[in-house]
């Protein structure tokens, strides 16, 4: 029986985006391995694979045998011994090849000593290089390394005869130079690409690792790992809360930027939820430990960044694709160059100016960056094919309660009928919404009790999704909801009340009808507040140039025109059931459209997975919207929907832009190595300008502000 399985493995010794390939490449051909993502840009290798076919050790030793090794989770990101860490090697290499070669011109020094130094400096850069590439032979792939060896084996042949027939071995320095700018090159490439891996690190270690516990009517300071659910820790002013959890007492101002991006920061008060990591900033806080460790909202939001990053865009498939062609065309090119020429430097020159790491790195370092840097403002996009998709966004839908508006609804009016009284509509309809969980239940509950009202749960209930609630309580029947679940229950409504309930519909107030048994009780208008950034939010993405702001509604149209006049929105689909929403999405879709859903609720769910891209109110929302949606706002803030599709936009210029320069650049390079005018030296540093350039100008959007 097979046990489908994904795991996260952290790999060791990758140099470039062809040791990635590499990798992936071992891990496929493992019996039982039906997935195998490698990402150069994180270390990060994701495996899909069979556990009744494949164990884990046998992951691993593919690794190995592929050149790399898998380290244990311990030991992820943590630098070893410094005469280990390749900056040492970087630049005891370079020290001892330029004493080599200084000390070559002094006559007084000894010739033999000083090749010998560069012979040593150039085997010790070339290492790495050729143990990869013998790999890479072993496993019957071409790749970069290959080229770069038979690069560095023919410069180091062409010095070695040239000293046979001189009698001095100094050329060899050129070998040399090449191996040490390939060096310095790969470790050049990697501290680049960690300063985006820093953005994703820098959050887990934001969590304190010691926390206050109340025990007893004394505090202790513990371990973080000693917490347990339910304890009670005390956060004083200045310091970080240890925990997800609630506060139990106490009142303050936090600092959330660290999870939901907000500059300002929140007041917290008794029953408000708090995350792990804050900043408490002003009073003493009691908080409820409700997740630790990697349940916390931190390690949460580490962990998906990080798989986000092993999800390929669309365009980087093709590039891959396209970059597997690149090697066999150059060996073809070196040795047509040879054998016009026959001239052996020129023909390794174009081998080694001609690896097309700039255009293999072009899209996976913009992607890591700019998942990185949308994490660090609170948004949580689930993987590169989403950042594309954001990209090429011309329409944008947007939910009405809970996501344009607040979701917290307040009882403005209530109108008896007949012979009913006020109390009497408001109890009738707190019975029927004791068990619902839509926001109008909680106005009209609140409302129930300002009125100190004591209401009982009912015998039965029922839920009409997008037109009320039903229930028995006592023998009665009671109806709460709009006109078509009277209409649907046969229940008569007087003219009165129908002229009534379109007058405040007209002001914006959602109302509700209350009956009892076919008659007629009353209604009860309730109204929802605006979010503070919708008008500008909607201004922000018409702004960017989306052709098409629209939002659904399951509200009545007055109610719901109303509010989309406010934020600025013309094209409005009211009465909409849930059922509905991803039938509209589909339509929206129709022509090529590309359309972005935003929304909080489970009702919204089937809607944000039908859109091309979901994107969930994450603080407020739901965990099924949540899992349905390809990006999560952390928080409320709709400001955060313009930004990500200006972080997309950008993102993709920025990959253009790399695989423009990367493709141009290597033709440039590769036909004036072809004329004779490049140097071995000058092609490796070529080479490396083009790769460190195109990670550089990936690394700008770190710094994106928004458009």
């Amino acid at each position: 029986m097979p046990r489908i399985k994904t795991e996260l493995f952290t790999i060791e010794g990758m140099s470039c985006a062809g040791c990635a390939d590499n990798v992936a490449r071992a891990l496929k051909h493992c019996k039982g391995v039906t997935e195998a993502v490698v990402n150069f840009g994180t270390s990060k290798a994701s495996v899909t694979f069979d556990e009744a076919a494949v164990t884990r050790d046998q992951l691993k030793q593919a690794v190995q045998r592929a050149g790399y090794r898998v380290a244990a989770p311990q030991e992820a990101g943590t630098p070893g011994p410094w005469w280990q860490r390749d900056s040492t090697k970087t630049i005891g290499t370079g020290l001892l090849l330029a004493a080599g070669w200084l000390l070559g011109y002094a006559h007084w020094f000894p010739h033999f000593v000083s090749t010998g130094m560069v012979a040593v400096a150039t085997a010790i850069a070339s290492y790495p290089i050729f143990h990869r590439a013998l790999r890479s032979l072993w496993n019957r792939n071409l790749d970069a390394d290959v080229l770069v060896m038979i690069g560095i084996t023919g410069a180091a042949a062409a010095a070695v005869l040239d000293g046979m027939q001189t009698g001095h071995f100094g050329h060899l320095v050129a070998a040399g130079e090449v191996a040490f700018i390939m060096l310095l090159g790969e470790h050049l490439e990697r501290y680049t690409v960690e300063r985006a891996r820093r953005n994703i690190g820098g959050l887990l270690a934001l969590t304190p690792q010691r926390a206050r516990v109340i025990r007893g009517q004394s505090e202790a300071d513990v371990p973080i790992a000693e917490v347990k659910r339910g304890d009670l820790c005390l956060v004083k002013p200045g310091e970080k809360i240890p925990v997800d959890g609630l506060v139990r007492t106490g009142t303050s101002l936090v600092n959330q930027s660290a999870i939901t991006g907000e500059s300002m920061p929140i007041e917290r008060k008794p029953g408000d939820p708090v995350f792990g990591g804050t900043i408490n900033e002003i009073g003493a806080l009691v908080v409820e430990a409700a997740a630790i460790g990697e349940d916390s909202a931190i390690a949460r939001i580490a962990k998906l960044v990080e798989a986000a990053q092993e999800k390929k865009a669309p365009i980087q498939r093709v590039c891959d694709r396209y970059a597997k062609w690149v090697v066999p065309l150059m060996l073809v090119l070196s040795a047509l160059t040879w054998f016009v020429t026959r001239d052996l430097q020129r023909a390794i020159t174009v081998l080694i100016v001609a690896c097309p790491c700039a255009l293999v790195l072009a899209t996976p370092t913009a992607v890591v960056a700019a998942i990185a840097r949308a994490a660090r403002e609170g948004i949580l996009i689930k993987g590169g094919q989403y950042l594309e998709a954001a990209a090429r966004l011309n329409v944008v839908v947007f939910d009405k309660t809970g996501t344009l508006t607040t979701g917290r609804h307040e009882v403005t009016h209530v109108h008896s009928f007949d012979e009913h009284n006020e109390a009497e509509v408001v109890g009738l309809a707190a019975v029927a919404e004791q068990l619902s969980e839509h926001p109008v239940a909680g106005a009209i509950l609140r409302k129930a009790d300002a009125m100190n009202l004591n209401v009982a749960a009912p015998s039965e209930f029922r839920a009409h999704a997008g037109r009320g609630v039903e229930a028995k309580h006592n023998g009665q029947h009671i109806l709460v909801g709009h006109s078509g679940l009277l209409q649907q229950n046969k229940v008569e409504i007087p003219q009165p009340m129908l002229a009534h309930v379109e007058e405040h519909q007209d002001q914006g107030h959602t109302t509700l009808l209350v009956t009892h048994d076919g008659k007629t009780c009353g209604t009860i208008c309730v109204t929802d507040q605006l979010r503070d950034k919708a008008e500008h939010a909607v201004a922000s993405l018409k702004k960017l140039g989306i052709e098409k702001v629209v939002m659904l509604s399951g509200d009545n149209r007055r109610v719901a025109m109303n509010i989309a006049g406010k934020v600025g929105i013309e094209d409005v689909a009211a009465e909409v059931l849930p059922e509905q929403k991803a039938a509209r999405i589909e339509s929206l879709r129709a022509n090529g459209r590309k359309v972005a859903m935003v929304g909080d609720g489970v009702n919204d769910a089937p809607a944000l997975a039908t859109a091309d891209v979901g994107v969930a109110m994450g603080v407020t929302g739901t965990d099924v919207a949540n899992e349905a949606a390809h990006i999560a706002l952390m928080a409320d803030d709709l400001s955060k929907v313009a930004f990500s599709v200006g972080l997309a936009r950008r993102s993709i210029r920025i990959i253009q832009q790399g695989l423009a320069f990367a493709l141009i650049y290597n033709v440039i390079m590769v036909t004036t190595a072809m004329e004779g005018h490049l140097s071995l030296i000058g092609g490796a540093i070529a080479h490396q300008i083009s790769s460190v350039a195109v990670i550089l100008n990936s690394m700008r959007l770190l710094r994106y502000k928004g458009s």
